[in-house]
């Protein structure tokens, strides 16, 4: 049952156009042959369908209390406070709403690895600046397209070497990366920093995906959120 719909999800999911050139394999813009490229619209359109009910998907903006607002996120998975949350704060998302972010990268090469990395560490930096810093950190997910010339255990031993030579933190580090119909990496919590795991997953890659993802955007988060510490003005009102 599950296979069947993913199968159909990975189909939808796919700019045409990259087809259409790796067919080709010519011309200015061609694509080599084998190369997927996700279509972002139709992969948030997607995705709003298969998260935990209480939560939402779209290319919104991260912020918390302190008004630190970091760049990198694609698309964020958040609980509605109310319909409009979106709305009410001008493309934000407050922090304490958030239950994950994606990070989309479609030509998959070791120089757009190292930025997509920079982007995640960063986005995993908000709420350390505030006065009620907590412990929790957005759980983040790297969605890339496939590309049949890096193969999954030399992106493996890619990214163990670039968070190790960088001496990145292990709470700066992503969760998971789906590669496109190929596989998955996921982050081996068990053996300490830098350690990840790599599944050969094929067509089935977006099904296990999704259980995956889901384990960590379920979780229920202990910060309250608090609209007040989001109002930000000096403005002094008549007591009486």
């Amino acid at each position: 049952m599950l296979k069947n719909y993913f199968i159909d999800f990975n189909k939808k999911i796919i700019k045409k156009t990259a087809s259409a050139k790796a067919a080709t394999g010519k011309g200015k813009g061609a694509v080599k042959k084998g190369t997927v490229n996700i279509d972002v619209a139709a992969f948030i359109e997607k995705l709003d369908g298969i998260i935990p009910q209480k939560l939402r998907v779209d290319s919104l903006k991260p912020v918390d209390s302190s008004g630190f607002s970091p760049e990198g996120a694609d698309i964020i998975a958040y609980k509605e406070y109310c319909r409009d949350i979106d709305k009410v704060m001008n493309g934000y998302i407050p922090y304490e709403l958030i239950h994950g972010a994606f990070f989309m990268v479609n030509d998959l090469t070791k120089s757009s690895l190292a930025d997509v990395f920079v982007r995640v560490a960063t986005v995993k930096k908000i709420n350390h600046f505030t006065e009620e810093a907590g412990s929790f950190s957005i759980p983040s997910f790297v969605i890339a397209g496939n590309n049949p010339e890096y193969t999954l255990p030399e992106l493996k031993n890619d990214i163990m070497n670039y968070y190790m030579s960088k001496n990145v933190s292990a709470e700066s580090e992503f969760e998971i990366m789906m590669i496109h119909n190929s596989g998955l990496l996921i982050k081996d919590w068990h053996k300490g920093d830098h350690r990840f795991i790599g599944l050969e997953t094929g067509e089935d890659t977006m099904m296990w995906f999704f259980i995956l993802m889901n384990e960590y955007l379920d979780v229920e988060r202990e910060d309250v959120f608090d609209i007040r510490k989001y109002v930000r003005t000096e403005k002094a009102y008549n007591e009486f």
